[in-house]
């Protein structure tokens, strides 16, 4: 499994990320961007943006998918990575909910693609969507979802993004009344998980917060998930 998250700041941080999701892409790759969690009248504005983040790497194509429901196996696996933008998180997971795209991404990860994604398309791939609310500037859900179940694509996993060091109550609260471990990334930073081993980029470290402690991962530095020691 080939996972790209960062934490929703701008692309001037990534570069060095934006280059290791180069190398882990086949020659001539091509892209596929979901940007749901925008406004609507957004989309063609995030495709340009997102095009332009990643005009060090060479796309061979890259397509926009703007509803989920019309989307399938066979066009899907035509794509080498997903790339999931940033925006309100429930209204992204609305649209996830109402379409088969669970089911298509764990199948796309099995196969060896890659899915990126910034802020809201990070904190979908962890476990919990509340992570979403954290914060003086968080997410409001303007949704019908209720379920606040993410994508569960890094097991027991919460993401916050936007993380600043005010929010810490707030976080471990969380961690107290769920019982999950969040995984915290300032918009200066962004992190590679691959097999289970997470590395982080960028210009500021991750912080995870355990049930029993809070860790420090610093750029460059790697930690393994299936250790039991943030538990």
């Amino acid at each position: 499994m080939k996972l790209i998250m960062t934490g929703g700041g701008d692309s001037k941080y990534f570069s060095e990320l934006d280059s290791h999701f180069y190398s882990l892409l086949s020659l001539s790759p091509t892209l596929l961007v979901i940007p749901l969690a925008e406004e609507d009248d957004d989309f063609e504005y995030s495709l340009e943006r997102i095009t332009e983040s990643f005009s060090s790497i060479h796309f061979e194509e890259i397509k926009m998918c703007t509803d989920l429901r019309a989307l399938n196996w066979d066009y899907l696996e035509s794509f080498d990575a997903v790339y999931i933008d940033g925006g309100n998180t429930f209204k992204l997971m609305e649209s996830i909910r109402q379409s088969h795209l669970y089911e298509l991404l764990r199948r796309f990860l099995h196969r060896g693609g890659i899915i990126n994604g910034d802020s809201a398309g990070a904190i979908i791939m962890g476990s919990h969507l509340e992570t979403a609310h954290f914060g003086e500037h968080g997410d409001e859900n303007d949704s019908e979802l209720i379920s606040y179940q993410g994508l569960n694509l890094i097991g027991d996993l919460a993401i916050h993004c936007h993380y600043n060091k005010s929010e810490d109550s707030e976080i471990r609260d969380f961690v107290s009344e769920c019982g999950l471990p969040v995984l915290a990334l300032t918009e200066e930073t962004g992190l590679s998980l691959e097999e289970n081993v997470i590395k982080v980029f960028g210009f500021a470290q991750a912080t995870l917060f355990g049930l029993e402690k809070m860790i420090t991962i610093k750029v460059g530095e790697k930690f393994c998930l299936d250790s039991e020691t943030f538990y």
